[in-house]
């Protein structure tokens, strides 16, 4: 006959049983949150750390040498360490920046060696030049013709004046057009009531036959300044050949756009020390005039600098009659209103070069020119 066990005894080892597995299940429970909870405290101790830069190399007798960083986990910004001074200041070292429009531009660090990347002098945003008005430039097949700068200019001393001149008289004289500025000039000089002397190199006329056209209508005066304002071409074999041949070449183009004859030259980089007395001998004989000059703008030599064309005009201007030498720059349109500004408030008056009552402007204060 088969046994049975009690069933008293058999409820008693589930209850027991169920408290053993409520008890384990506690304390895995327990064991869990005190697990998390330390791991919450050391993520929240280690985030301080990376936040808080100046627990990075605390120690002032052991300095760390890793550089603090910041939640974006960029380098230091530039600025922050005023003894730091920037590796360069010049575009074009790696680094980007700010562009043009002001976009934002990344600067980040080098992460593999931990150094600051040079930080970029940003490029200046170009203005548009004031001075240029839409459809003031003149098209051309080819850009005009530009002197070099003249090679040791040596005037040597002033022009003679003639000393009957009494009232005070000064010539605006441009050189080197016509071309792209020779609208805006003859705009300022109309705005001022104001007639100019121009000296136009042949090679430009060749491109801007209606801007010299433009300058005899308006009443100014055009002189001529070469064919091709060469050096070593007009004066390097020390003949007058060269120089005379230019000359009579734009002479006879000049009279082919305009239908005017013009015998008033203006030697290249001036007549001395370039032009002896047998090559003035020689203008002579070819029927030419020649005009220096007695105040030297420097236009040619200060770009973007029109402040320092005006400062030249200044400290040179005086006396009764004045023959000022600027050319067709940029820096000489912006300039020109605030030179004519000082002039008139000196009280000088403004002459155009009339054949008919030549003066006489040279260097080697030759009559015959």
């Amino acid at each position: 006959m088969e046994k049975q066990s009690k069933p008293g005894k058999n409820r008693n080892r589930k209850i027991t049983l169920r408290k053993v597995n409520t008890l384990l299940a506690a304390a895995v429970v327990v064991l869990a949150s005190i697990s998390i909870y330390t791991a919450s405290t050391n993520s929240t101790a280690k985030g301080n750390k990376t936040v808080n830069a100046t627990t990075l190399g605390a120690n002032p007798t052991e300095p760390s040498s890793a550089k603090p960083v910041h939640e974006s986990g960029s380098a230091e910004p530039e600025g922050q360490n005023p003894s730091k001074a920037p590796a360069s200041d010049k575009p074009g070292n790696g680094s980007n920046m700010k562009d043009a429009d002001g976009k934002e531009a990344n600067q980040a660090t080098d992460a593999s060696s931990g150094a600051d990347k040079p930080v970029a002098t940003p490029v200046p945003t170009l203005q548009p030049d004031p001075t240029t008005q839409p459809g003031s430039m003149p098209k051309a097949d080819k850009e005009p013709l530009i002197s070099a700068s003249p090679p040791d200019r040596k005037p040597g001393k002033q022009p003679l004046l003639p000393a009957s001149i009494k009232t005070k008289t000064v010539y605006l004289t441009f050189d080197d057009g016509p071309g792209r500025y020779t609208d805006q000039i003859a705009a300022i000089l109309a705005k001022n009531n104001i007639h100019a002397t121009f000296f136009a190199i042949g090679e430009n006329l060749k491109h801007y036959p209606k801007q010299v056209n433009h300058l005899l209508d308006a009443g100014h005066y055009v002189g001529l300044h070469s064919m091709s304002h060469d050096y070593n071409k007009l004066y390097k074999s020390g003949s007058s050949a060269n120089f005379i041949e230019e000359f009579q070449q734009e002479q006879a183009l000049f009279k082919k756009i305009t239908g005017q004859d013009v015998d008033l030259i203006r030697a290249p980089y001036g007549s001395a020390p370039q032009i002896n007395k047998k090559f003035r001998d020689d203008i002579v004989d070819a029927g030419f005039k020649m005009w220096d000059w007695t105040v030297d703008s420097e236009d040619w030599s200060y770009k973007n600098h029109p402040e320092k064309v005006i400062g030249q005009v200044k400290r040179q201007v005086r006396g009764n009659l004045n023959v000022i030498l600027m050319h067709e720059t940029k820096q000489t349109v912006q300039a020109l209103p605030q030179i004519i500004a000082y002039l008139k408030n000196k009280g000088y008056a403004f002459a155009v070069y009339k054949p008919e009552e030549h003066l006489v402007v040279n260097f080697a204060h030759d009559d015959r020119l």
